[in-house]
Order: C-alpha cells, then sequence, then structure tokens
C-alpha cells in the first residue's frame, strides 16, 4: 500500500491532520489540500489512486469538485459529510461519488472504507483486461434489450451505449452474473464496497437508481433491476417490467 496515494480535500486542520495521521498508520502517502481548487490542481498533478473529499470547502465545495474529477477521472471518490441527515449524501453520490463518510467518524473506519474502495476497483478492472488480453474478443453479458460488455467496461440499452461510473458498472454486472437471486442492500453493499454498512444502505439505494434511470425505459417500473419488497433486490432475466 505505500505507493497508493490518497488525496485528501478538507478545510478543517484538526481532521485533515486526523486522517493523515491515521492513513500514514495505515501505510498510505497522503496529499492534502485545503480547498475545492487546490484539490483539482492536486488531482492532475498527483493522480492520486483514491479521492476523501469533503463537501463543506471554501471556494468551489465539493459537489463542484466531484463534478469536475469526473469529467476527468473516474477515480474513487469517498465524500466526507457532517449532516447525517440530509440530502447531501445522496446528491454527492449521484454526482459520481462512490461512497461516504460521516462526521463524527472513527478514523479507524475511514482507513477501512479506503481500503475497501482501492481492492474492489483495481481488481475488477484487472479482471477484465486479464480476459481481454487472454481471448482477444468481447465477452457479454446479454438480455433483451441491454448488453453489458466486460471487456470494454461499457453498456448497451437497445445498442446505444449509457456511460455508468465505475462502482454503477460493478454492482450492474454483479447483479446481471447472479440473475433472479436476491440480494439484500447490506449484501449488495459488502459485495460491491467490500465493508459492512453499518445499516446505513443509502449508498446503495442512490446507485440502483442511478441505474436505473440509465438503463431502464421507465425507473418507475424497472425492466431490469426490481425491488422484492422488504428484502432487497433481484435482477431480472425474464425481461418482463415489474408493476
Amino acid at each position: 500500500m505505500a505507493d497508493e496515494r490518497i488525496l485528501l480535500v478538507e478545510d478543517d486542520q484538526e481532521i485533515r491532520e486526523l486522517i493523515r495521521l491515521y492513513l500514514r498508520s495505515g501505510g498510505f502517502q497522503v496529499i492534502s489540500a485545503v480547498s475545492g481548487e487546490e484539490g483539482l490542481r492536486l488531482l492532475e498533478e498527483e493522480k492520486p489512486e483514491l479521492v476523501l473529499l469533503d463537501i463543506y470547502l471554501p471556494g468551489i465545495d465539493g459537489f463542484e469538485v466531484c463534478k469536475a474529477i469526473r469529467k476527468m477521472s473516474n477515480v474513487p471518490i469517498i465524500f466526507i459529510s457532517c449532516r447525517k441527515d440530509s440530502d447531501d449524501i445522496v446528491q454527492g453520490l449521484e454526482l459520481g461519488g462512490d461512497d461516504y463518510i460521516v462526521k463524527p467518524f472513527d478514523p479507524v473506519v475511514v482507513v477501512a472504507r479506503v481500503q475497501a474502495n482501492l481492492r474492489r476497483a483495481p481488481i475488477f478492472h484487472r479482471a477484465w483486461q486479464a480476459e481481454k488480453k487472454a481471448e482477444h474478443k468481447r465477452k457479454l453479458i446479454s438480455f433483451e434489450g441491454l448488453e453489458i460488455d466486460l471487456t470494454q467496461f461499457c453498456v448497451f440499452v437497445n445498442k446505444d451505449q449509457v456511460t455508468l461510473s465505475a462502482k454503477e458498472m460493478q454492482l450492474l454486472v454483479f447483479l446481471a452474473q447472479n440473475p433472479n437471486q436476491v440480494f439484500t442492500a447490506e449484501e449488495l453493499y459488502r459485495a460491491i464496497w467490500g465493508v459492512e454498512s453499518n445499516s446505513d444502505t443509502r449508498t446503495v439505494l442512490v446507485h440502483i437508481s442511478s441505474i436505473r434511470r440509465k438503463i431502464e425505459a421507465n425507473p418507475q417500473f424497472p425492466r431490469y433491476i426490481q425491488n422484492i419488497r422488504g428484502i432487497g433486490y433481484k435482477f431480472n432475466s425474464s425481461g418482463a417490467a415489474e408493476n
């Protein structure tokens, strides 16, 4: 892990130093920024493996920073929010965030979330690259009206390509590779993010909602990712819309 660099964008000095101390103890290199503008500059200069991003920053806020990052990079982004019950969390995830941590937090949890997000994304990507080199042909998961290309990391709906974030893609592939199996939100979080959700599953709900907007003809009556009331979600391989 010594080679993995974390960009920490946080204007509160005490929080910044606390996170930096624990991340360094965990074997990470830490690059710090105190504003959104500085964070974007360091992102381009340092090419970090993950970004820890506070929402409330001087100058441009974390939401604007996230939007700017997503125009240039798919690097994992973990938001840091001080308001657990606000819409900030949902907004951050919808803009392309991969996960979030609520203040006040246990620094050990921060390190665990960073490790989990770093562990999931590269392994997923390397597996597909290995398949690509070994087979020299496209590997597809296909359903009526939906095609998931595991070689080129893309999705087609009725032959038109749609863009998913890395975490959305991982979630969709996991469900599509396990069709008609029902998973709780906690199980999906553990499978994709690699840690326990601590009973806060908004990350999963927001990502599923975003996927539906991108692949479903009518997200209110989903054809592919369906709710099983009181339990969780399943990928419907029959192609019949939920009603």
